[in-house]
C-alpha cells in the first residue's frame, strides 16, 4: 500500500481533556448582577480581553480530586455560586514554536483524537502550496484543503433559515475521501478559480442561485 495522500491540514483542533475543569457562574439574574458589582472589570486595551478578577479554583479542584468528584458547586466570599465540571473539550493549540500543522489520520498512536503533526508545513513561513491547497477558516481554525484534486463538489443548503446558516460544501476525491467546508466560502472559491477549476465553480454557483431563489420564495 502506498502512502496516504493528505487532503487537509489544520493549525488547531479540539481534543477531550478528562482531567481539566471548566468553571462557570451559576445562571441567575441575581448572580449576574452580583458578579458585575464585584468581580467584573472593563477591558483596557483589546476588546474582549478578560480583566475580570476570577477566583483561583486550583485548591477546589485538588480537594475534589481527593473525593473523585467530577462536578462541584462552590460559593466564593461574595456569595457567587460557581459550577465546576471535570472533563472538557478544548483547543489544543500549536504543537511547537514553528507552528507546524496537523493532519488527520484515523489509525495512529500519536493522539486519541486522530491527529499527527506535519513537519513539512507550518502556519508561517512554509504553508501548503497555493497551487494545490486553498486556505479557509471557520470556528477560529485555519484549514488548508486540497482543491486541485477534487473530482466532485456539492453545495448543500437549508431553505428554512437565513442565508448560509447550516450550509456547507462537500468536496469529493477519487480515493473516496470527502471533506466538508463551512462558512468561509470566498477563499475556497478563490482557490478553485486560481487553479482553473471552473467546472466545480459553475456547479457551486448554480446550486447557490437555486438556494437564493428558494429563500426568496420561502420569505414571500
Amino acid at each position: 500500500m502506498g502512502e496516504k495522500t493528505i487532503r487537509e491540514y489544520v493549525d488547531d483542533y479540539i481534543k477531550y481533556y478528562p482531567e481539566k475543569w471548566r468553571w462557570s457562574l451559576k445562571n441567575s439574574i441575581e448572580q449576574s448582577e452580583r458578579y458585575m458589582e464585584t468581580r467584573a472589570r472593563k477591558s483596557k486595551n483589546f476588546y474582549g480581553t478578560n480583566n475580570d478578577l476570577l477566583p483561583d479554583f486550583y485548591s477546589i479542584e485538588r480537594d475534589a480530586a481527593q473525593f473523585e468528584l467530577s462536578y462541584v458547586e462552590w460559593t466564593d466570599f461574595f456569595g457567587l455560586i460557581w459550577e465546576g465540571k471535570k472533563g472538557i473539550h478544548a483547543m489544543v493549540g500549536a504543537p511547537n514554536y514553528e507552528g507546524n500543522l496537523y493532519y488527520y489520520e484515523e489509525e495512529n498512536d500519536y493522539d486519541e483524537a486522530g491527529y499527527r503533526v506535519s513537519y513539512e508545513y507550518d502556519s508561517f513561513k512554509n504553508q501548503p502550496p497555493e497551487e494545490v491547497f486553498s486556505r479557509t477558516n471557520w470556528c477560529g481554525v485555519n484549514h488548508w484543503i486540497d482543491t486541485v484534486n477534487v473530482k466532485d463538489i456539492v453545495y448543500k443548503y437549508v431553505v428554512e433559515n437565513h442565508l448560509f446558516k447550516d450550509t456547507h460544501i462537500e468536496l469529493f476525491y477519487d480515493d473516496g475521501e470527502m471533506i466538508r467546508v463551512y462558512a468561509d466560502y470566498q477563499p475556497l472559491v478563490d482557490g478553485l478559480y486560481r487553479q482553473g477549476r471552473m467546472d466545480l465553480l459553475e456547479k457551486v454557483f448554480k446550486s447557490m442561485n437555486e438556494h437564493f431563489i428558494k429563500i426568496a420564495r420561502f420569505r414571500s
